[in-house]
C-alpha cells in the first residue's frame, strides 16, 4: 500500500516545513527547513540545512536523521525516507529506502530508491569477515576448493566448486548479475 505519510506524519505537513536541497552533497542531509510563522524559529533555522548525522553505537553505521515534531509529539526519521516521500509523494508500506552507492550519507534523489528488505541486502558492501575478498566466494577446507554460493529471497544457490579462485570470482559475478539484477553489488 502506498502511503502519503511517514510514521503517521502527513505529506502535506512535511511539505509545509521541509524542502529538498538539490545542491546537497554528502556533507549535508539533503533537506532544508522552510520559514514558519514563529520569527524566533526562523532566525535560527529557516532556509538552513536540516538534520544531523547519527552514528549507531553498536556497528558504527552512519546516516542522516531528522527530528520532526507533529501534533506535539517528536518523531525521529531518516532523511532519506523524507526525501523519497517529498520527491515521489508516497512511501510503500513495508519497503525500505536504499542508497544505490551504499553511501548512507549521500541522500541525493538520484542515489535513493525504494526496495524490499531482500533487495536492500543484495546491495550491501562486502562483509568485514569475508576472507576471499569477493562476495559469494569462500574456501571450503574439507573439500580443498573455492565455493560459489549466492543468496536470494532467503534461499541459497550453489554454483559449484573451483580449484582456481579467479574462476570462482567470475562465476560469482555472473551469478549475482543473473539473480540480483540492478541490486547486485560485486564489491
Amino acid at each position: 500500500m502506498k502511503l502519503p505519510s511517514i510514521q503517521g506524519i502527513p505529506l502535506k505537513y512535511i511539505r509545509s516545513i521541509l524542502k529538498i536541497d538539490s545542491t546537497s552533497s554528502t556533507s549535508r542531509s539533503g533537506l532544508i527547513w522552510l520559514p514558519r510563522e514563529n520569527l524566533r524559529w526562523n532566525t535560527r533555522f529557516a532556509n538552513k540545512s536540516a538534520g544531523y548525522i547519527h552514528t549507531h553505537a553498536k556497528d558504527g553505521y552512519r546516516r542522516w536523521m531528522i527530528n520532526i515534531t507533529y501534533n506535539g509529539k517528536p518523531y525521529f526519521v531518516t532523511c532519506s525516507r523524507v526525501i523519497f516521500l517529498l520527491h515521489n509523494g508516497y512511501l510503500t508500506e513495508c519497503k525500505q529506502v536504499d542508497h544505490k552507492d551504499v553511501n548512507s550519507l549521500n541522500n541525493s534523489i538520484d542515489n535513493i530508491r525504494e526496495t524490499t528488505h531482500d533487495q536492500n541486502q543484495r546491495n550491501r558492501k562486502i562483509q568485514k569477515n569475508n576472507t576471499s575478498g569477493h562476495k559469494g566466494v569462500y574456501w571450503n577446507k574439507r573439500v580443498g576448493k573455492w565455493v560459489v554460493r549466492i543468496y536470494k529471497d532467503n534461499k541459497s544457490y550453489s554454483f559449484g566448486y573451483f580449484d582456481n579462485k579467479e574462476d570462482a570470482i567470475k562465476v560469482a559475478i555472473a551469478a549475482r548479475k543473473k539473480l540480483h539484477g540492478e541490486f547486485g553489488r560485486d564489491e
